[in-house]
């Protein structure tokens, strides 16, 4: 299943951005994680897009992230 753009523009250097449904969709073969990891990482950003590396960024921070 291939991700498609939804935005025609791009970044800054012109990488595409996804909705975060499209990049969870393609949660395990982007990132190595599960679609529940997604929700917790973007939560309350459901109608952001992002390119695939600042999701990637995005991940790393909140699989980092300190639980109290």
């Amino acid at each position: 299943m291939a991700v498609k753009k939804t935005a025609q523009t791009g970044s800054a250097d012109g990488a595409p951005r996804y909705k975060v449904s499209e990049l969870a969709a393609r949660a395990e073969d982007l990132f190595d994680v599960k679609e529940e990891v997604m929700a917790g990482a973007f939560y309350g950003e459901k109608d952001k897009t992002f390119t695939v590396a600042e999701a990637k960024a995005k991940i790393e921070q909140f699989m980092k992230a300190k639980v109290d």
